[in-house]
């Protein structure tokens, strides 16, 4: 498994707010999978809310 960076928004309203999250995944495809997942269970954040900008393999 693989540590990756996931940097992105999320939107809430008139609100975006930044976010930066690490999850061990197998590439980069289920890594973005995953963070959505998480904030869709965590933050009731529907997936069309999030943005993803930026996803990194940290070494």
């Amino acid at each position: 498994m693989k540590k990756f960076e996931v940097n992105g928004k999320i939107k809430n309203g008139k609100m975006e707010k930044n976010f930066k999250k690490e999850v061990f995944s197998l590439n980069q495809n289920t890594a973005m999978e995953k963070v959505m997942n998480l904030f869709g269970s965590k933050n009731k954040v529907k997936r069309r809310h999030i943005e993803i900008n930026e996803v990194k393999e940290v070494k």
